[in-house]
């Protein structure tokens, strides 16, 4: 007569079989790092985790479009200055050709001629600025005076024509350069409150990857700590059974031995 009841060896068997399982799953999530690697496992923490995957792909979008951004405000600022430091060296000129007195005609030839190539280099860097400082800047210039009214005649002139007006009308070529002045000091501090909001975005974007991180490893990387811990636990439960199993065999062995020692 077995010693144990087919119902006992069934319980056994399910029993091994169920460690076995539970020790390649453990292993499985120990060699993947992920501690779903099929939806059965967690179906509420795979969507989740999908989710946040998805949130995060938008926010690095997001934030390499604030760091361009970011980038092409602060070429905008350092060019907006290098322009400042051109109209510092423009209103040096003209308040030295407002001296015409104590000027040669070559001396004010080679006045023109910087004012000139200083425009040209103001040009050439304007798409960066943004701003067309030479055509945008306007004021009216005296170029004579009406005989019949004796009013003054004006003429509408920019920038770009400063090398004419220093000639014409010093106090005009005085209020253009004024003019380039302020609307590169607007334009250079509309930059900066820009470049001010852009990086208060990517850091409200960054603080947001970062938790999104953090929760989508907490829904899907494996714990090691634990895992490891399952894989010792199933590993003595199969030990455990499989030792069960093998001792009441050989006791149903000797049990049929012995009553085959009676009846012989």
């Amino acid at each position: 007569m077995s010693s144990i009841t087919p119902a006992t060896s069934l319980l056994l068997t399910h029993n091994l079989n169920a460690n076995n399982l539970s020790a390649m799953s453990t292993l499985e999530r120990l060699a993947t790092g992920s501690a779903i690697n099929r939806a059965s496992e967690n179906p509420a923490g795979l969507i989740a985790s999908e989710n946040f995957a998805a949130r995060l792909n938008v926010i690095q979008t997001q934030i390499s479009a604030t760091e361009r951004n970011i980038s092409v405000l602060n070429t905008q600022d350092a060019n907006l200055g290098v322009t400042l430091e051109n109209i510092s060296d423009l209103d040096g000129l003209v308040i030295q050709s407002a001296n015409a007195g104590g000027l040669t005609g070559s001396e004010m030839d080679a006045i023109q001629t910087q004012v000139t190539g200083i425009l040209t280099g103001i040009d050439r860097i304007a798409s960066a600025t943004g701003i067309d400082i030479t055509n945008e800047v306007t004021t009216e210039m005296v170029i004579g005076t009406d005989e019949t009214t004796g009013d003054p005649i004006t003429e509408t002139v920019s920038l770009a024509e400063l090398a004419r007006v220093l000639e014409t009308d010093p106090e005009a070529a005085q209020r253009l350069v004024e003019g380039a002045r302020q609307a590169l000091v607007t334009a250079q501090a509309q930059v900066g409150i820009e470049a001010r909001a852009a990086e208060s975005e990517r850091r409200v974007l960054e603080e947001e990857q970062i938790n999104l991180a953090r929760a989508y490893s907490q829904t899907r990387d494996a714990d090691y700590a634990r895992e490891s811990s399952n894989m010792i636990r199933s590993q003595i439960l199969t030990q455990a059974s499989v030792y069960t199993i093998l001792a009441q065999r050989q006791s149903d062995g000797m049990l049929l031995g012995l009553l085959s020692d009676i009846t012989a």
